[in-house]
């Protein structure tokens, strides 16, 4: 009778229906009150096993006493605001009670709800959403669990009702029967709490997914049309601040579940940790796990004790590196999912597949979606047993994975990657599998297939073998000129690419003396180019070999050789003879006075360098901007590097300011190490400054 609009009933409705068993009034406009539902209006029905009456306004509900044999109670989204004390007290054969979806209920009627089933026999609870959207959290206290410590209680949902805490030693009240518990979307805090979890020695499983959710926008109105009352204790809930939500940090601890728990669900919790060494009491029973959606950042390990964990889910956590060890003592694990990840860096590097080595038993992997480019060719050795690969969305752009192993993989999935081709040895190993499992099955779709003549082998294999490729017909590839095809039409590429492939060696020939001719051009021009670099080397390997060197006898004609550009000449070559040569006694190579006259400016260069004991630069942005003056620079550096063994030549005078950006980067490395001195431009500076130059150039037997 549900959704007809019924408002009232006569007084004898359900006369003489004495063999009813379900009767459903969900969806009408019934006033679940005295006026409506009469005290005698259920007399008749003595065998009434299941009554629906969702969606119908209810007032603060009274006990109804004429169903003796009620089975199943369905009170959710009736706008109840309060059940009274001894409501439920005559339902003693009840095995399932639903009252979700009343905001207005609160668990103020929890107690009373609660206190009433403990002389039931009920089985399943649902009290999803008895709380506001919004408001302070609540707390789970032992008045409102204590009385289902006798009932045969099996499943609790408690879903969406803002649970922050739970008291301690309120688990200890919930009974051995109780197989599955949901706190689905809460605020679930960490609190001693955890710690009784193991007394729920029935238990099969646990989901605590959608903590700290976002509320959905449909639900913002909530704010203002329902508020819920604050009980003792609730207040609480602020001491305790939800740190495994909020902030990082590291998981490397023992834990203790619960005996019999199999499957355990924490997706999308807002955890935030680094999964570091987790070592479980191995007689645990868990063979599910779905922590996915959360925020994992290093998968390091290992995981110890799950040696029953056959489904273990961990996509979707923004991971960027896994450890090869995390998986070294799950071995009977058959499912792992770690899609949705940022693996592609970490699998890279693993040459000898040591990430998947102890996984013997593992029946699917899913990697898509982690930005893999490049996958090592042992990084699936061990994987003997696995029927399903998924490596789709990824970046590879090759696919060079030994598969020699692998007779039992029923399905392969590298669509959506950035492969032009497979190579010889990739269809020689899928043939292999193909032949051994006639259900094999490979996606290849949204791949940049090209049409070319070194793909025609691929294209011929894919022709072969459509069978075995699942999206074969939704396959493309593309001509040089830029032409797409479909792969239902092969047989004309393989036809075009026939023609266009005859003269390949001709092409082939005709492109490698170009490639040659235009690698002569561009070393003859590197020659011409760097010249007088190379034949300052020239001269400074045979000056290497010469038994008067003034290298090894430290006898240099000169102390300093001052580089400078011509518009800083005043300072480069006035304040430097005077301070320098006529105040401090050096002697020093200037190129207006000491060049030799008709000599080639790089001669010059290379010999006033090799004369000098160093090389001292008045950098500027002139210097920079001189073509000569970098010369010199360059000069000096190689003098350090091929014939002072090392030892450095040059020191930076900065006299004008000069960005970082400007230098290059030879000289900035010289700058960041230190190597220069700054011009103060003032009197009692300048003295320091002059003395510094001086005490650098000077030889050591003359520092006093």
């Amino acid at each position: 009778m549900s959704y007809n609009q019924l408002q009232n009933f006569t007084h004898d409705v359900f006369a003489n229906l004495t063999s009813l068993r379900t009767l459903n009034l969900e969806g009408n406009q019934l006033q679940l009150d005295e006026s409506v539902f009469r005290p005698q209006i259920f007399r008749d029905l003595k065998a009434l096993r299941e009554l629906n009456i969702k969606k119908t306004t209810i007032k603060p509900w009274t006990y109804q006493e004429n169903l003796p044999h009620l089975e199943v109670l369905d009170l959710s989204s009736c706008k109840i605001k309060g059940i009274a004390a001894g409501a439920l007290r005559k339902q003693r054969n009840i095995t399932v009670l639903d009252i979700s979806y009343n905001e207005k209920l609160t668990f103020s009627s929890f107690a009373n709800i609660t206190s009433d089933l403990q002389f039931s026999k009920i089985k399943v609870f649902r009290a999803n959403k008895i709380h506001c959207t919004f408001g302070p959290g609540t707390v789970i206290q032992i008045r409102d669990v204590m009385h289902f410590q006798n009932t045969p209680l099996e499943e609790l949902y408690l879903e969406n009702n803002r649970l922050a805490l739970i008291e301690r030693y309120a688990i200890h009240y919930l009974p051995h029967t109780l197989r599955i518990v949901s706190i689905v979307q809460n605020k679930m805090s960490v609190g001693t709490y955890l710690m009784d979890a193991v007394f729920l020695t029935g238990m099969e499983k646990l989901n605590l997914s959608l903590q700290m959710a976002s509320t959905p926008v449909s639900e913002l109105i909530d704010a203002f049309t329902c508020q819920n009352p604050v009980r003792p204790f609730d207040n609480t809930v602020g001491r305790y601040s939800n740190k495994y939500n909020t902030e990082s940090f590291q998981m490397n601890f023992t834990v203790t579940l619960p005996r019999n728990l199999r499957t355990l669900i924490l997706r999308t919790c807002s955890i935030r940790l680094e999964l570091f060494k987790i070592l479980v009491n191995p007689s645990n029973q868990l063979s599910y796990i779905d922590i996915s959606q959360n925020v994992i950042t290093s998968f390091t390990g290992p995981i110890i004790g799950f040696n029953k964990l056959k489904h273990l889910d961990l996509s979707d956590c923004l991971c960027s590196s896994i450890s090869t060890g995390l998986f070294d003592f799950t071995t009977s694990l058959q499912v792992l999912k770690l899609n949705k990840n940022l693996l592609g860096l970490s699998l890279k590097d693993d040459l000898d597949g040591a990430t998947f080595k102890n996984l013997v038993n593992l029946l699917e992997l899913d990697l898509s979606d982690n930005r893999i480019q490049l996958l090592p060719e042992k990084i699936f050795k061990n994987l003997r047993r696995l029927q399903k690969l998924n490596l789709s969305s990824n970046f590879l752009t090759e696919w060079n994975v030994k598969m020699n192993n692998m007779w039992n993989l029923n399905t392969i999935d590298i669509s959506l990657n950035k492969i032009r081709q497979l190579s010889h040895d990739a269809t020689i190993s899928l043939s292999g599998i193909s032949k051994k499992n006639k259900h094999f099955k490979i996606s290849l779709a949204e791949n940049p297939f090209v049409c070319s003549c070194d793909s025609r082998h691929f294209l011929q294999w894919s022709s072969k073998n459509r069978e075995h490729i699942s999206d074969f017909y939704h396959m493309k590839c593309k001509l040089d000129n830029g032409t797409s095809f479909g792969f239902c039409d092969i047989e004309t590429v393989l036809q075009l690419l026939e023609i266009q492939c005859k003269n390949y060696q001709l092409v082939t020939f005709v492109i490698t003396s170009v490639i040659v001719c235009f690698f002569i051009i561009i070393v003859s021009g590197l020659i011409y180019r760097y010249r007088w670099k190379l034949r300052y080397l020239f001269y400074m390997t045979k000056n290497k070999y010469r038994l008067a060197s003034p290298i090894y006898r430290d006898t240099f004609t000169f102390d300093a050789f001052i580089s400078y550009a011509d518009e800083d000449s005043d300072f480069a070559v006035h304040e430097s003879i005077s301070q320098l040569e006529e105040s401090r006694g050096l002697r020093l190579c200037l190129s207006k006075r000491d060049f030799r006259p008709g000599s080639e400016i790089a001669a010059n260069i290379t010999e006033a360098i090799s004369k000098s004991r160093k090389t001292i630069i008045i950098l500027s942005n002139h210097f920079l901007n001189s073509y000569w003056c970098m010369y010199e620079f360059n000069m000096a550096r190689m003098e350090s590097i091929y014939t002072r063994n090392g030892k450095d030549v040059l020191f930076m005078v900065m006299y004008r300011h000069v960005t970082a950006r400007m230098l290059p980067l030879s000289m900035l490395a010289l700058v960041e190490s230190r190597s220069y001195i700054e011009y103060p431009d003032d009197p009692q500076g300048d003295v320091v400054f002059w003395d510094k130059i001086a005490e650098t150039c000077k030889k050591p037997s003359r520092l006093n």
